[in-house]
């Protein structure tokens, strides 16, 4: 039985799915040593909060599978802490994923500010 990354938040939860790492052995685009600074801060923060916003992936017709558009360095991370997958919406529009990075930026900007000034470590108990 695989372990999934289960996502504290969740938003559009009937297009929620799981993805397993099969997706980051076929993603040459990242040059992990030049993002080696990115990765060190999701780490961080997946070791203290765990994963707080799903990835995104959306079919491409033309390679006919389904490709990771936002949430890379969460795979490589949970990957890293020994889970097999994690949550991630499968949406079937670009505007979809445009809206659902936008959407977890802010998320995470706001989720970052209340834990500095209100000391949140337990963000489910508190948002939930």
């Amino acid at each position: 039985m695989s372990k999934i990354l289960k996502a504290k938040i969740v938003w559009f939860p009937e297009k929620l799915t799981t993805i397993n790492f099969d997706y980051l052995q076929n993603n040459d685009s990242i040059n992990w040593n030049q993002e080696k600074q990115h990765l060190e801060n999701v780490r961080n923060f997946m070791k203290q909060d765990g994963l707080l916003f799903p990835g995104v992936i959306m079919y491409n017709t033309q390679v006919e599978k389904d490709e990771i558009h936002c949430g890379h360095f969460r795979f490589r991370v949970a990957q890293e802490m020994g889970y097999d997958g994690i949550d991630a919406y499968r949406v079937t529009h670009p505007k979809d994923i445009m809206y659902l990075t936008y959407f977890s930026e802010i998320c995470y900007k706001h989720y970052i500010e209340l834990k500095n000034i209100k000391n949140i470590h337990k963000p489910e108990h508190t948002f939930l």
